[in-house]
Parts: C-alpha cells; structure tokens; sequence
C-alpha cells in the first residue's frame, strides 16, 4: 500500500508523519492504520507528536512499540502509565529513559506485580519509589528492591534480617552493598544466601576466601550442552532442592526447563507459570507433573495443543 510506503521511507517529512498519524478516517480501516502507525512508530526518527497521536488512538495495538521508541514524550508516557491496561506495555513503559515522578509513582501503585516487579528492576528507579516497594506484598517484588543498587542502605539492613531466605539471596546480590553487610550475610544459614555473597563484585577478598567452595571452578574438562544450561550443581547435602529447581527453571537452556518442570518437587508457582509457557513441550511436561494444581491441570485441558490436552486429562 502507497501509505505504508510512505510511513517507512526515510525522506518523509516529520510533518507528513505527524498528519498520518493522526488522520481519524485510516481508523474505519483498522488493519490499515495499524500497519501504518507501527511502521511510523517503529522509526527512530519518529516524531514526538506522532506518538502521542498513535498511543492515544482508541484501537491501538502499537502501543509497546510506541512505549519502546526513545523518542516518545514524557506526556505519552504519563497517559500510557495511567490509561494503559496491558501489563507488558507498561513494563517496557517502565524501562524508558524519559519517564517522569509521576510516570514512576503510577507504575509502582499499578495492581499487577509484574509492573511493580518491571519497576523495581530498572537501576535508574528513584530511591523514595524502591522505599515504597519495599513493603510490596509480592515476594518477587521486594527481591528486586533488594538487588537494586538504588536500594537506600536503610531497606538493605532491614533486608538482611528478613524472615525470608530468598530476600537475603537478593539483597545479597546488591553491587552497593556495604562491607559489613556483606560480612553477615556470608555466614547466613542458607547456602544460597552465602553464595550469593561469593559472587558479589563488591565482596572483599577475604570474605570471599571463606566462601571459595561455593562458587564452580573453572575446569579445562569439556562440560556438556545441558549441564552447561545449569546455574549451579545440586549438592544434596548443603543445597535445597526446591530452590535450586527454582533456578533451573529460569535456565536459558530448553532441556533443563522441560527436566524442572517435570520434576515433582518443583515449586508450584513456577509450574503455574510453566502452564502457560510459549512452549507446547513445557506445557506437557506442567501437564504429566503429578504436583501441578488441579486447577492448572484443569486449565491445560482446553489447551490448544492435542497431546498436551490428552496428558492433562489422563
């Protein structure tokens, strides 16, 4: 289409853009519209105001790539950060450089955790933001407020003598985290929270010597394909099973995130969200574990795959 052309080829004129973005009649043709705004929206040398025109159309499904754009203005932002409802574009809204206090504030009061999570990752996230998330009721959330390096030092000495061992393992992780800190983590209980203090970049030599055995050793032995997709070896005798299964399944290699899920002692959250993996062979493994919920089980019923339908049932 003549349109489209127009939209992508790189001596159109900023104002004949901005007049394409925000010409109402393309939207009695949808299918149009759409595959002209995100070739508009996906320029580097997008116009600001063409933008905003796109992001504030009624039927919009550009809108992620609206947020991704470097060139889109804080005002897009703040509309976005409190109109928008799907939570994956007000996750990339949360890693924009432009984004302003009340962009931040909007996000970190947004009902879905994965947004307060997206929020609390970014390293660029104001401290008095981090403040508040760190009451967050989702333990992802306040794991991410331990690792940030923007953490105020007050939440990370609060952290360290949380209850819970997998907000030690985060704060522990923390590149500012101070010395002294660093120094009463290493004899935390958890062996995972100690390992964690032996790769920290800011660890002391010293307490790091203590910890040497808990981080893997170079060797010149050929590892394999799949234990190279590990992130640690399980050791039965100081490791917890179930934690280290956690980790796995966040493996970037495909056979070990298919052998977790398939394992019974898997936590059942990440089967929960292993149900609903892109993956139809993730899917059949949540499917054929004997510890998945019922009503996950339920869920992949109606699955769209047939044999993860047929597993599910049985």
């Amino acid at each position: 289409m003549v349109c489209e052309k127009v939209a992508e080829n790189p001596s159109t004129p900023a104002n004949v853009l901005i007049e394409m973005a925000r010409r109402d009649e393309l939207v009695t043709n949808t299918g149009c519209y759409h595959s002209i705004s995100n070739k508009i929206a996906m320029r580097k040398d997008a116009p600001p105001e063409a933008l905003e025109f796109i992001a504030r159309k009624p039927v919009s499904p550009v809108r992620a790539v609206v947020a991704s754009n470097v060139n889109t203005p804080s005002s897009t932002l703040e509309w976005l950060a409190e109109n928008e409802s799907d939570e994956s574009v007000l996750c990339i809204v949360a890693r924009h450089p432009n984004i302003t206090p009340n962009v931040w504030n909007h996000l970190a009061t947004n009902q879905s955790p994965k947004v307060r999570e997206a929020v609390a990752t970014q390293a660029q996230c104001p401290s008095n933001i981090l403040t508040t998330l760190a009451d967050d009721s989702s333990q992802e959330v306040r794991q991410k407020v331990g690792a940030n390096p923007n953490t105020p030092l007050h939440i990370l000495e609060s952290f360290s003598l949380d209850e819970n061992p997998a907000i030690r393992q985060a704060t522990a992780s923390n590149p500012n985290l101070p010395e002294t800190l660093l120094a009463q983590l290493a004899n935390d209980e958890k062996v995972e929270v100690r390992r964690a203090v032996a790769q920290n970049p800011n660890t002391p030599a010293s307490i790091r010597e203590t910890l040497r055995d808990l981080i893997l050793q170079p060797t010149t032995r050929q590892t394999s394909f799949t234990l190279r997709g590990l992130s640690r070896i399980y050791n039965p005798s100081t490791d917890d099973l179930p934690t280290i299964l956690t980790e796995y399944a966040q493996s970037e290699n495909a056979f070990v995130r298919f052998i977790t899920l398939l394992h019974p002692l898997t936590p059942q959250e990440i089967l929960t969200q292993g149900a609903k993996s892109a993956s139809w062979l993730e899917r059949y493994a949540v499917a054929d574990n004997p510890a998945t919920p019922a009503e996950t089980k339920q869920q992949l019923i109606q699955d769209s795959n047939r044999i993860v339908r047929a597993v599910a049932k049985s």
